[in-house]
């Protein structure tokens, strides 16, 4: 059964093309969700709260153009998550990685680190451009933006929103290179832009696709 579902994600892989027919596509994650809530003493559930998210979001790791269909909404940008505590935002991110491992399919993986954690390596580096630096490149997906602290930076400000130079950066990098990044948030447009400035949240709506999750915690 692994192997046939691999063959058939793997089966196209041309620019452009979707990974696989979009019914199997979302089959194989939902299973793994079950799989992964289960390990929880969780039940993946589909509602109304999050059956429109999870069919986007399906379609937009299977790169079908179908995902294509608002305005404002590309498979050449990254993803922003947004919504209440708990509805399985991070999560369903994490099943986008194993079924990346599992199955093989590079075209599915990305690296992830929470926020707080990049600004801790922040904190600890004495040469912080090093950091602002490694976080600037290459596809990420920062875990929940807006709970991080600000950074300490006595050398230059005392005190700096360290993403708001990381994202300004990237969004250099996605314009010039088409680097994707990946973002999940309890933080809407208007409380981004409050905390990380204007010229940041105008930019976000270039660079990513802005899905809602939202509805009950799923957390027990």
């Amino acid at each position: 059964m692994k192997k046939e579902i691999s063959r058939l994600l793997k089966k196209e892989k041309e620019i452009n093309k979707p990974l696989c027919e979009p019914d199997i596509f979302k089959k194989v994650f939902f299973r793994a969700a079950q799989d992964h809530y289960a390990k929880y003493d969780l039940d993946f559930e589909v509602d109304g709260s999050n059956k429109n998210f999870l069919g986007h979001f399906c379609r937009y790791w299977n790169r079908d153009t179908a995902f294509e269909v608002l305005e404002n909404i590309s498979l050449r940008k990254g993803l922003l998550v947004f919504g209440s505590y708990g509805t399985g935002k991070s999560t369903s991110f994490r099943i986008i990685q194993n079924l990346s491992k599992h199955y093989q399919v590079r075209e599915l993986w990305f690296p992830s680190i929470s926020t707080q954690e990049v600004v801790a390596k922040f904190n600890l580096e004495r040469n912080k451009e090093d950091i602002i630096q490694y976080y600037s490149k290459g596809v990420f997906l920062f875990d929940d933006l807006g709970a991080e602290l600000a950074g300490n930076n006595i050398y230059q400000y005392g005190k700096e929103e360290v993403f708001v130079r990381i994202l300004l950066n990237r969004y250099r990098n996605f314009e010039d290179q088409g680097t994707k990044t990946h973002i999940t948030t309890n933080l809407n447009l208007v409380q981004i832009e409050d905390r990380y400035g204007k010229q940041l949240a105008d930019r976000f709506v270039r660079m990513f696709n802005l899905l809602k999750l939202d509805g009950p915690s799923r957390r027990k």
